[in-house]
């Protein structure tokens, strides 16, 4: 009986060590609120977030996105520079507390990282020089067509999935015209990455002489998120409460017009 006893003492103890761990790893909110910062990372993405280059300040929609929740917090705003290749690795040695760029839920993210409910929903897409006689994404799955997208990113996987035949090129780049640039001086023959980044690429950019490759069925739909440390589950929650009242407000549609002018 006193075996028993002990075993079960020494059980409840384990357990109530295990509780304090795990809580002990979900302090996020009150590590913010002590500090008095919120530390967002972000990468160049249009309309989401590109660096000014006259000023060179953080503008887009997830940058007024990263300005509210940081004031929703009562605390103030840091910015934080990374590339598409180091946003995670960024988040798991803490150089920022929250990872706010239009990251895509893949499985190879979501070992590594907490994502956030969608805070919207995208598909990929392709351009291409205007004069570029291909008309389909099948003509463009070729032996000898080169089609460029930014190391590091859900792009690149797509790419590498989707295009059997044609050669996938990435670009150790974190500036998202360089992509445009880089078919315009024809070194490659096309563009992948998402489609509203393509749209305001082609729009801002008439001399490159692009166009985006219509079909009818959109490549790859789906949501995209936030990505928060493994096991803060408190600050996930709270982050998914505020996206969602984000939505209700009506704040996300102004942002998107605003930087979109649409």
């Amino acid at each position: 009986m006193n075996g028993i006893i002990r075993s079960t003492a020494i059980g409840a103890v384990l357990l109530v060590f295990a509780a304090n761990a795990w809580a002990a790893d979900d302090n996020k909110v009150r590590e913010i609120i002590d500090a008095g910062v919120l530390r967002a990372c972000h990468a160049e993405a249009l309309p989401w977030g590109i660096k000014d280059p006259k000023t060179g300040k953080w503008v887009g929609t997830d940058i007024e996105a990263a300005n509210h929740l940081a004031e929703t917090m009562g605390v103030k705003i840091e910015h934080v520079d990374a590339t598409w290749g180091t946003l995670i690795p960024s988040l798991e040695s803490n150089k920022c507390d929250i990872v706010m760029a239009p990251l895509f839920r893949t499985s190879e993210r979501a070992m590594r990282v907490l994502f956030s409910e969608p805070s919207g929903y995208e598909t990929q897409g392709v351009a291409l020089l205007e004069s570029s006689p291909i008309q389909s994404y099948g003509e463009l799955d070729q032996k000898g067509n080169t089609i460029a997208v930014i190391s590091g990113t859900a792009d690149e996987s797509f790419a590498n999935q989707f295009f059997k035949k044609a050669t996938v090129k990435p670009l150790v780049t974190d500036k998202i015209s360089t992509l445009g640039i880089e078919v315009a001086n024809r070194r490659v023959d096309a563009i992948l990455t998402d489609s509203s980044t393509l749209r305001l690429i082609v729009q801002k950019n008439p001399a490159l002489k692009l166009r985006v490759l219509e079909e009818n069925n959109p490549l790859n739909p789906q949501g995209y998120s936030y990505a928060i440390s493994k096991g803060e589950y408190h600050f996930l929650h709270f982050v998914n409460v505020w996206v969602i009242n984000l939505e209700r407000t009506g704040l996300k549609e102004k942002w998107y017009k605003q930087y979109t002018k649409e």
